[in-house]
């Protein structure tokens, strides 16, 4: 007699357990879409490279002047191995200038896309550790070696300024009363502004407005993140926090924290400020990276602990799966592009803010191989679970900045000695990978053994040139097999226009891990409603 294990839900995320979770959770999954209005297993969109030219000489200079494409697309990998995930670096050229012009150029005309012969090289010289979406119509990228970045609502970029005193340790957009706007960085010890629009050169740092600039007083930190904060530009100042009022008033010491402590990342909430820190003598403990989005959030210490940051929980809420961290810049609400305020009749300014957020972004480095990526953490609708799931795999080294730019989400890297920007591509989706949680069938007399005899998958049309794998993992032990379909012809089902799949196992075990690789056509996906895996 023949039983069987159905899964037909999808929508339950990642679970904190191996074996068990809410309706439609999994073990593990990669490049999965499961926040849409149909519940089932398909693939999500791909990450293409920014910040791309091509060049006809391999010691091509990385000057600003340059318009940059972004037509460079990822190449999906085709190797059968369950671990092989899509590739979206592209090769780049080694001998690019490390010295680039700092004086940008008035042609907005992009440069070609790359071409036969060419050598294809990136713009970026740092790995971008914040990205500031300003009020002229830009995103602008400040690096840790002290690049700045421009990039237009069309996806080009380029080089505007380079700071001479290395490392931009903090961002922001900040207004005036004098009816300006300012872009702010800060380096190890300096404060520094540019107004918006201002000169197309960038000989206006530091020049005009009220005061003397730069502020050469900043106490030396890892971190001098910024935010808007009660009116004012708050700013991260090791064991002080300081301030830029609407004013233009500055002082480095608004805020003295308890001494051992070092504030590491801001955020803004009912007019308040709330601060994270480290403490001097445990600094891999420290709070990286804070949210709000639909509840408060922040990401602790070097495990991928994620805390609920609401000033009462103090227990952990949810753990990437893989372990790592996020730096104060990689995180940030896939949609978070309006305010409500509110303001009381007799008051002099509005009181408090909120954002209209909807889900969090998180950039995960330094975890397990292959856990490296952007995770959402959260929901899209409010009938939705609220849960974790890898959006996007990005296996590189560091994640240095998250955002969302014009509907696009874009993320900073670096892999080695490359830096680069990857983005959500709407044209094209990913490889995605699905990790079922392990299944014990129930207690049997003790001569008898389950036999794992085939596994149906019912799916939407299968688009041609898409394809399917079932790959599974019996009793704990060993890697992932990849399993046959039911004529014993090929692993990989191919067959267009199908709704329907059987491979098969005929294997014996008493735990059950079933894994699915989906690939795309391009920007068509396998869909995926229900998986049964037939036992005796």
């Amino acid at each position: 007699m023949s039983n069987l294990y159905e899964i037909k839900e999808f929508l339950g995320g990642i679970s904190p357990f191996e074996d068990r979770g809410i309706k439609g959770a999994f073990k593990f999954g990669k490049n999965l879409s499961i926040r849409k209005k149909v519940d089932s297993l398909s693939c999500n969109q791909a990450l293409i490279e920014e910040g791309l030219h091509s060049s006809h000489s391999p010691s091509s200079s990385t000057s600003p002047s340059l318009s940059v494409s972004r037509s460079v697309s990822p190449s999906p990998s085709a190797s059968p191995s369950p671990t092989a995930s899509p590739s979206a670096s592209a090769s780049f050229s080694a001998s690019v200038s490390l010295s680039p012009s700092t004086t940008p150029s008035s042609s907005g005309s992009p440069s070609p896309s790359p071409s036969n012969g060419a050598n294809v090289s990136t713009i970026f010289q740092d790995l971008i550790h914040w990205f500031v979406k300003a009020t002229d119509g830009y995103t602008y990228g400040f690096g840790n070696t002290g690049y700045i970045y421009r990039r237009d609502s069309s996806g080009y970029w380029q080089i505007v300024y380079k700071d001479p005193n290395g490392a931009i340790l903090g961002a922001a957009e900040w207004y005036s009363d004098t009816g300006k706007t300012y872009l702010y960085w800060a380096t190890l010890r300096q404060l520094n502004r540019k107004p918006l629009p201002g000169l197309a050169n960038w000989n206006d740092v530091n020049v005009g407005g009220t005061g003397t600039w730069p502020k050469t007083n900043l106490e030396s930190a890892d971190w001098h993140t910024m935010t808007e904060g009660g009116g004012s530009l708050i700013i991260a100042n090791r064991q002080f926090v300081a301030l830029v009022g609407y004013d233009d008033s500055y002082t480095n010491e608004f805020i003295n924290l308890i001494p051992g402590n070092m504030a590491t990342t801001l955020v803004e909430r009912n007019g308040r400020t709330i601060v994270g820190t480290a403490r001097v003598s445990d600094p891999a403990r420290s709070i990286n990276a804070a949210i709000d989005s639909e509840v408060p959030l922040a990401q602790v210490g070097s495990d991928g602990e994620i805390f609920f940051a609401n000033m009462s929980d103090s227990i952990a809420a949810k753990r990437f799966p893989g372990g790592g961290k996020v730096n104060p810049g990689g995180v940030c609400n896939e949609v978070n592009q309006a305010n409500f305020f509110e303001v009381e009749q007799n008051s002099l300014n509005w009181i408090d803010k909120q954002s209209v957020g909807n889900m969090s972004l998180w950039g995960v480095y330094n975890a397990d191989s292959g856990y490296n990526g952007i995770y959402s953490y959260g929901r899209k609708d409010k009938d939705k679970p609220f849960v974790m799931n890898m959006e996007y795999e990005m296996d590189v080294d560091e994640i240095g900045a998250l955002t969302n730019a014009n509907g696009t989400t874009l993320a900073s890297y670096r892999d080695g000695s490359t830096f680069g920007v990857r983005a959500v591509d709407s044209t094209t989706k990913a490889e995605a990978v699905y990790e079922g949680l392990d299944f014990r069938p129930k207690q049997k007399l003790p001569v008898e053994i389950s036999v794992w005899k085939q596994a149906e998958l019912q799916m939407e049309p299968l688009p041609a040139g898409a394809w399917i794998e079932f790959w599974y993992k019996l009793d704990k032990t060993g890697d992932f097999v990849r399993a046959y379909v039911a004529d014993g012809s090929t692993q990989r089902f191919t067959t267009a226009n199908s709704k329907k799949v059987i491979f098969r196992i005929q294997r014996s075990g008493e735990v059950f891990e079933p894994r699915v690789v989906l690939h795309p056509a391009t920007n068509d996906s396998p869909e995926v409603y229900k998986i049964v895996t037939y036992f005796s």
